[in-house]
């Protein structure tokens, strides 16, 4: 690969300085032609007078002065003039562009409404963190409106509505996007974007799936910064103890029929939840972490009116999206029927995927039911009572730190599992098949800028100021505190898996020496896995979910799944079949009240109907380095 890589860059500057002496060459054939004509016309008329001295001609131009000597022939005297020629020659030479001026915005203050987290924590720190370089920067002030994640869409849909313009620039979860991308209450970013006067941050530099949390209609109206996803982990220590006791592999086969291989499936693309419901069954009801107590198979954060609908949504996905080349009716879908607007909730897949969604719940504690994300994260990562874990990626981020893990060195993460069978839309049939899809769940936070802001540019500028590669990879390592801004874009993955990042920039020396936090935040093998997960979750799997549903009524829709599935049906016992009627008649009751041919609209708008799709899967990734040979059975 090197090799060819060289020879490439071997051939691109030869055909450079190829091109460099055919531009030399050509400015010498450009003053050879000029100098001709001013000759040709002086021995025209020393022919008619041969007798005539010869005689020194000047021709003065603008420009650099060259003296050249010509030995011309003149036919009607049949002699050899020898004529010197003093000409200036006009040479045009381009200078450099002026850099545009530095823009400022003394005196401005940007009032930015971000989640409450104080000023080191998850999302509102990093504003906290950079206010005093951006005012040297650009001489504006930042001030931090901290809101709880309850109240966000309220009070930003409130100020939106009496266009009061309290907020300048606000750091939301996504899936609210459908409720002011429409109604016009955020700025369109291409104009900035394409303005030089503004930072530059890459939009090639992100994730489809992230992406899309910040466009509609193929347009920018968010900048993207914090790449939420949902993932699948396990406690590497306690598991290959597991796996290394023969008898607890052979207790398992005899049980479930197939080898106990969680690395080796997903090593070889074929790790599903029908596999995670028998190994999280497996794990639950005995002490497998040796503190005496009996143990879990899995763990969620599942409080209502907290984050439910994350975990119901990616884990539901499979089941239903199919990959296709172009974004139709049948394939790349996930939310409603797009000719008919119909929610997808009553179909085969979607009654498949909650199914086993209630189905695994059971092996998790009943306390999970009641769990918001600190408590979930304390389970796994500080008591480390249950083997599984699905959630977020900061994860990958708190488990090295002390403070909050004793799991230091000992995380396996990896993209969500797939299903077994598919549900074909179409043909309203199953097709059988493993299907991995890619999620970017979560409310990957952010920035945008309030169409009521009295100082949008100012505001754009930070936003895009702190999506620049430096800053953000700055950001997503936590090099300054945890930030809860995830790892995503190619300029944070580290370059052995396809990305921009060096283990340098996350403090790390290499060959998996651990220098230990808070030295180092990470250590190098949970860093590996983590990065290796991402690229696979975004990049490499069978197909995409669009997460985000950019309609009218997004928010609320949200609700139903909160309501219904994750209160009603994990907590008040009723069935599945029950929960998904009741979204179903609450999603309906939204579009027809909106009116379903505005809904289609947006809908089709959201997900780029009858165009081409924008995801492309590559190859999946592995690295044998990141986990010990003899716990991998296939």
């Amino acid at each position: 690969m090197e090799k060819d890589v060289n020879s490439n860059l071997s051939k691109l500057l030869s055909k450079k300085v190829t091109r460099r002496k055919a531009l030399a060459t050509g400015a010498k054939i450009g003053i050879a032609a000029g100098v001709a004509a001013i000759v040709a016309g002086v021995g025209g008329y020393f022919g008619g007078l041969a007798s005539a001295p010869a005689k020194e001609v000047t021709k003065t131009v603008p420009g650099p002065e060259r003296t050249v000597t010509v030995e011309k022939t003149v036919a009607a005297a049949e002699r050899t003039i020898t004529q010197t020629v003093t000409q200036t020659i006009t040479q045009t030479i381009t200078a450099p562009a002026a850099p545009p001026a530095k823009i400022r915005f003394d005196g401005v203050k940007i009032t930015v409404a971000a989640l409450a987290g104080g000023a080191t924590g998850p999302i509102s720190g990093p504003f906290y963190h950079y206010k005093g370089q951006f005012k040297a920067e650009t001489g504006a002030d930042i001030e931090v409106v901290e809101i709880s994640f309850a109240d966000l869409p309220i009070k930003l849909i409130a100020d939106f509505t009496t266009k009061t313009g309290a907020y300048d620039l606000f750091v939301p979860c996504s899936n609210m996007m459908g409720d002011w991308v429409i109604p016009g209450y955020v700025h369109e970013l291409d104009k900035w974007m394409a303005d030089p006067r503004f930072p530059k941050w890459d939009p090639d530099d992100v994730p489809y799936a992230v992406a899309e949390a910040s466009r509609y209609g193929g347009k920018w109206y968010g900048v993207p910064w914090d790449s939420d996803a949902w993932y699948f982990n396990w406690h590497m220590d306690f598991m290959n103890k597991v796996l290394r006791d023969k008898s607890k592999r052979d207790e398992f086969k005899s049980k479930y029929g197939y080898e106990l291989d969680p690395y080796g499936l997903v090593k070889n693309r074929k790790l599903t939840w029908e596999k995670v419901r028998d190994m999280a069954e497996f794990f639950t009801g005995w002490d497998w972490n040796g503190d005496g107590e009996d143990d879990w198979g899995m763990v969620m954060g599942l409080r209502v009116g907290e984050q439910g609908p994350m975990w119901v949504v990616p884990f539901v996905a499979p089941w239903v999206i199919q990959y296709g080349p172009t974004n139709d009716r049948y394939h790349n879908i996930f939310w409603f029927d797009p000719e008919t607007m119909e929610p997808l909730v009553k179909t085969e897949g979607w009654k498949e995927g909650v199914r086993m969604f209630n189905e695994i719940v059971k092996f998790t504690p009943p306390a999970a039911k009641t769990f918001t994300f600190a408590d979930k994260w304390d389970y796994f990562l500080n008591k480390r009572k249950a083997m599984f874990l699905f959630t977020a990626p900061d994860t990958f981020t708190l488990v090295g730190n002390p403070e909050k893990s004793k799991g230091r060195g000992f995380l396996m993460t990896t993209p969500a599992p797939g299903s077994e069978r598919v549900w074909d839309l179409k043909e309203k049939t199953w097709i059988n098949r493993v299907n991995l899809v890619g999620n970017a769940a979560g409310c990957s936070w952010h920035p945008w800028v309030s169409s009521f802001s009295k100082n949008p540019e100012a505001s754009y500028y930070l936003a895009a100021w702190l999506a620049t590669p430096e800053k953000h990879r700055e950001t997503t390592a936590s090099a300054y505190f945890w930030t809860g801004v995830d790892p995503g874009f190619f300029s944070d993955i580290l370059t052995d898996y396809g990305g921009k990042a060096t283990l340098k920039d996350y403090n790390l020396p290499g060959n998996f020496q651990d220098p230990g936090y808070p030295k180092a935040l990470y250590e190098e093998g949970d860093l590996r896995r983590a990065h290796i997960a991402v690229f696979n979750n975004y990049f490499a799997m069978d197909a995409q979910q669009q997460f985000y549903v950019k309609v009218t009524g997004a928010i609320a829709m949200f609700t139903s799944i909160d309501t219904h599935i994750v209160g009603e049906m994990l907590v008040g016992g009723i069935s599945p079949a029950e929960a998904l009627s009741r979204v179903y008649s609450d999603w309906n009751k939204i579009i027809d009240e909106v009116g379903r041919e505005k809904e289609k609209g947006y809908y089709h708008a959201m997900i780029e109907y009858n165009k081409p799709n924008r995801y492309k899967p590559q190859k999946w990734l592995w690295d044998d380095r990141v986990v010990p040979k003899d716990v991998v059975f296939s």
